[in-house]
């Protein structure tokens, strides 16, 4: 029973990271092409989608959570949970909103980088624009 629910949680959380990088691909495509322009936003694009299910799958599928439903190893004591439907549902939610929280780590992450990209490229501008047209000096 341990195998099905590993295995049922391990698919929900890789829909779940892939749909959630999905959603966000266009929006970081945009940022990408405007920061880094078209010629490495693409490589950039398939690295933070890489990154975003990467995260997600390895926040969902909580490896500790679920060694409390294997039989414990001898002489470490003789507490193993059983696997009702109740804990069922729990666990799959668990994986759902555990790669939802990592997802959205590593995309705050990448959006407050975007930003501070994208003030860094605004200061650059209009410090060129500054030195291109010198104010009058009365």
């Amino acid at each position: 029973m341990f195998y099905v629910l590993f295995t049922t949680i391990l698919i929900v959380v890789v829909i779940t990271a892939a749909a959630a990088a999905r959603f966000f691909d266009p929006a970081v495509g945009k940022i990408l092409s405007r920061t880094l322009g078209q010629d490495l936003a693409d490589a950039w694009r398939k690295y933070v989608f890489f990154a975003i299910v990467v995260s997600g799958i390895s926040g969902g599928v909580r490896q500790w959570s679920l060694q409390q439903y294997l039989p414990p190893a001898p002489g470490k004591g003789t507490s193993q949970l059983q696997l009702s439907g109740e804990r069922w549902l729990l666990e799959l939610f668990q994986a759902f909103i555990s790669t939802l929280q990592s997802i959205a780590w590593v995309v705050l992450l990448f959006f407050l980088c975007a930003m501070l990209a994208y003030a860094i490229m605004r200061a650059v501008e209009y410090r060129r624009e500054e030195a291109g047209h010198p104010r009058d000096v009365e």
